[in-house]
């Protein structure tokens, strides 16, 4: 496997949840899952950093970033006023070949979710509104859009009350229907309620969520 493909696979796997908030990323063990030397291993985890899902502490090594509630609360916030500007800013421009793009995500998530794939629905969902941000044509937009919606990523496995998952595909449609209809103003209240009702769906006094083993988030690479 090339660095790259490496550092999507570990990527993956935080963002769709297979590896918690917390989780130790030993580099000798995941030099063992992907049958490279730990000095590759190293400078992958250091990209992760940059993205705020990887903490590296002293003496310890590695972590999957474990947000507070106070970072849960801020990156909602920051989400709320960004994302009402993506919103607006597509309303005003769309092509009807880009709501078809943004409508076979949310159907992509709905399989997933009819499949009990959950960790790929919740991907999706990230991929949604960094699709939207795409529309936008600002890649600074872009890359801000997805610091912020992978930040929450963690957010969502670690707080995430689990009656509430699958929330985001209504609230999808809706934004997709307010966007069609080119109601900037709509579209943007659209958008608050949405990230609003993701806030809402946090019990922000639940911590606890349980990790799979380094082998078992990527057994699928040796599956046969």
């Amino acid at each position: 496997m090339t660095d790259d493909e490496i550092y999507r696979e570990i990527f993956d796997a935080i963002v769709e949840g297979r590896l918690a908030p917390g989780a130790k990323l030993g580099q000798d063990d995941l030099g063992r899952v992907f049958g490279v030397s730990k000095t590759r291993i190293r400078p992958i985890l250091y990209r992760l950093t940059d993205q705020k899902i990887v903490v590296i502490e002293p003496m310890r090594g590695a972590f999957v970033a474990r947000p507070s509630i106070e970072e849960a609360r801020a990156v909602n916030a920051a989400r709320q006023i960004v994302e009402e500007g993506v919103i607006r800013a597509v309303t005003r421009k769309v092509q009807p070949r880009q709501l078809k793009i943004l409508r076979e995500i949310v159907a992509e998530e709905k399989r997933a979710r009819g499949h009990g794939d959950n960790g790929r629905a919740h991907r999706l969902t990230g991929e949604f509104h960094r699709e939207l941000a795409r529309l936008t044509g600002n890649e600074v937009m872009v890359d801000l859009v997805s610091e912020l919606v992978t930040r929450d990523s963690l957010v969502v496995s670690l707080y995430q009350r689990p009656a509430y998952a699958g929330c985001s595909l209504d609230g999808h449609g809706v934004l997709i229907d307010r966007i069609a209809a080119g109601d900037e103003d709509a579209a943007a209240r659209a958008m608050r309620h949405h990230l609003q009702a993701v806030m809402d769906s946090l019990d922000l006094g639940d911590d606890r969520r349980k990790t799979q083993s380094l082998a078992a988030a990527f057994a699928h690479l040796h599956r046969a």
